[in-house]
């Protein structure tokens, strides 16, 4: 009776190899094969695989780490591998409470670290490739030569355990899938049923069996192809007559070295990433090329987008969204348009409703970063530890109420996009120092981490209020200012854009009444020559208002107004107190004015100047 051998790492995996096969008994005819389970006892692997072969077995199917040594050694019959993929190393992490994980992978081994999630990522540390064959003492040297710390662990190899068996740190091995070791053991009842008639046609079976799962092109020297897999023809259409590589590749140049290496091809609706090696058969020079979908990936970054949209982490708003008749601001919307190419960091000052975040939005969706996330958080909306949490982020357990996962701050979510932090003059002086930080690093770290993490992210501030007057009280760091300063844009306020104003009422009622409705001259010079403290969205609500009421008749229009007009326009002097005295009103002249001019920043010795006082005249009348 044929004999297919089993010669893996452990007891776990001969339990594990045992229980899937009893499980999938009745899919296989096993009447005519024999099953037998070993142990490897590695100093005695050769030994091990010869007596295999004296004792009748057909194909002999190991561990990757052996498969090595075998593979080179053996060749009276197939040596299969139960190769690990990237999705078996994430199962091995995903359940390795230690903090920082040594990663150890055989140089045949494709790993794709990009999969894995961020929280592994940042606990791993992944060691350069190896090679075990003729011996592992390479593989067991880097492993003794690691520190040992608490809270580490080591995955690798099935055989790693063995190898290093003494390690004071705990070794996890990646085990092969069920759905390899089924794979594997039917490709060995095949090999047997051609009975081993022809090696060559075997070697090339073994080396197809070894890249199931992906799309596989086996080519020798000149680019002739032997053999295209069933996934390789799906992948790329290729007509049955495909012959040579230059057919599907007419840029390929033989070479010493692999031809592809981590190259995209698009091949809709595949996105493949193609890698190439070289293998021995019957001492001749082979090519393999293994094309990998990644479409999938695709698949779930567009997921990732559409749950940004639904989270509102996306700028909706474009630079034709800015109505406007006012020259000054066509102008202002010209040179955004011209910051946009740019990943400088902006300021945008300006009265509140004025339309900053509206600039903002529209910078974005004219940037490069249009497709990455917009990310906008009002710095004087939340209390400062709060803002602190949700910039930067945190790890679980921080602080009480923590997610007990951890949480991704502000500035992470918003990689590769933009990040608009309004009201940035209201941050305290801590979350300032922070803040200048990620600038000058391009890195954050979470609240509670000791690990970094890589930024790409424009930031765009506001302020309603003059942020140079901040920096002169030292309320604000002057450094920061600069960092954030590159280029800025200040947006006039609705009085100084007074064309504006009946054009902007006219379009928001229009808007709001789904129809063209007229506006009586009237009203439209009490618009302009109302003072808009609220700015834009002040004239909305007076549009609202109006499609509301309507025209009442009442020629003065106040209903629609919040106040009077006399308690709109702040007055400079006190007209029911003023006295007539001329001293008198010389003495508040002078008080007004030195007044004004110290807001202004100007300091006690140049107001002295300007007024060719005494700096003690003008310190006795600030007193007063």
């Amino acid at each position: 009776m044929d004999t297919i051998y089993f010669l893996i790492a452990d007891t776990v995996q001969e339990r594990m190899i045992e229980q899937t096969l009893w499980s999938y008994q009745e899919s296989f005819n096993m009447h005519h094969v024999a099953i037998k389970i070993e142990i490897i006892d590695f100093p005695r692997l050769l030994d091990q695989a010869r007596a295999m072969i004296r004792k009748g077995a057909r194909v002999i199917i190991t561990n990757s780490g052996s498969y090595q040594i075998l593979s080179n050694a053996i060749d009276e019959v197939p040596v299969l591998c139960l190769y690990s993929s990237t999705n078996d190393v994430l199962y091995t992490l995903r359940d390795i409470p230690c903090r920082k994980i040594h990663l150890f992978l055989n140089k045949h081994f494709i790993f794709n670290i990009n999969a894995c999630p961020p929280d592994i990522r940042q606990r791993l540390i992944v060691h350069p490739p190896y090679g075990i064959e003729p011996t592992y003492h390479k593989l067991l040297k880097m492993v003794q030569s690691l520190p040992v710390t608490p809270d580490t662990a080591i995955v690798g190899c099935t055989l790693l355990p063995q190898i290093a068996r003494n390690s004071p740190m705990p070794i996890y091995p990646i085990r092969p899938s069920e759905s390899t070791i089924l794979s594997v053991y039917q490709y060995a009842l095949e090999l047997i049923a051609f009975n081993k008639k022809d090696c060559r046609q075997l070697s090339l079976l073994a080396s197809i069996l070894s890249h199931v799962t992906d799309g596989i092109i086996l080519y020798s020297t000149g680019g002739v192809i032997s053999h295209i897999n069933r996934q390789a023809r799906a992948f790329l259409s290729l007509p049955p007559d495909t012959r040579n590589i230059r057919d599907i590749f007419p840029d390929w140049q033989e070479g010493s070295q692999p031809s592809f290496k981590e190259k995209i091809i698009q091949r809709p609706p595949y996105t493949l990433v193609a890698n190439s090696d070289v293998f021995l058969m019957d001492k001749e020079k082979q090519y393999i090329l293994t094309l990998r979908d990644v479409t999938e990936l695709q698949r779930l970054e567009k997921n990732i987008r559409y749950k940004l949209s639904r989270t509102g982490l996306t700028a909706s708003h474009h630079f034709s969204d800015i109505k406007t008749t006012d020259p000054a601001l066509q102008t202002l919307i010209r040179r955004s348009a011209t910051m946009a190419s740019y990943n400088a960091p902006i300021l945008i000052q300006g009265e509140s409703g004025t339309g900053k975040e509206l600039f903002a939005q529209s910078i974005h969706n004219a940037s490069p970063r249009r497709n990455g996330p917009f990310v906008a958080i009002n710095c004087a909306a939340l209390p400062p530890d709060i803002l602190e949490s949700e910039l930067f982020g945190y790890v679980g357990g921080t602080f009480t109420g923590a997610r007990k996962e951890g949480k991704a701050g502000l500035f992470e979510i918003a990689h590769n996009g933009t990040i608009f932090l309004d009201e940035i003059n209201s941050m305290t002086p801590a979350i300032q120092s922070k803040l200048l930080r990620v600038l000058e690093t391009k890195q954050v770290m979470r609240l509670g981490s000791d690990y970094v993490i890589p930024l790409d992210i424009r930031i765009i501030s506001a302020s309603n209020a003059d942020i140079i007057q901040s920096v002169r009280k030292g309320t604000f760091r002057r450094d920061l200012f600069f960092r954030i300063n590159t280029l800025r844009l200040t947006l006039p306020s609705l009085n100084d854009r007074p064309s504006d104003i009946p054009y902007l009422f006219s379009y928001f009622l229009n808007t709001i009444s789904g129809t063209s409705v007229p506006v009586p001259q009237a009203l439209k010079k009490i618009l302009i020559h109302h003072h808009w403290w609220g700015n834009i969205r002040e004239l909305y609500s007076v549009a609202l208002r109006y499609h509301i009421y309507g025209d009442t008749g009442d020629s003065s229009y106040q209903y629609l107004f919040d106040t009077t007009e006399d308690e709109q326009t702040p007055q400079l002097l006190d007209t029911g107190s003023l006295s007539l005295n001329m001293k008198n009103l010389e003495t508040t002249i002078e008080q007004i004015l030195i007044q004004e001019l110290s807001d202004k920043g100007y300091t006690q010795t140049d107001i002295a100047r300007l007024l060719n006082v005494s700096r003690q005249t003008v310190f006795n009348k600030m007193k007063k």
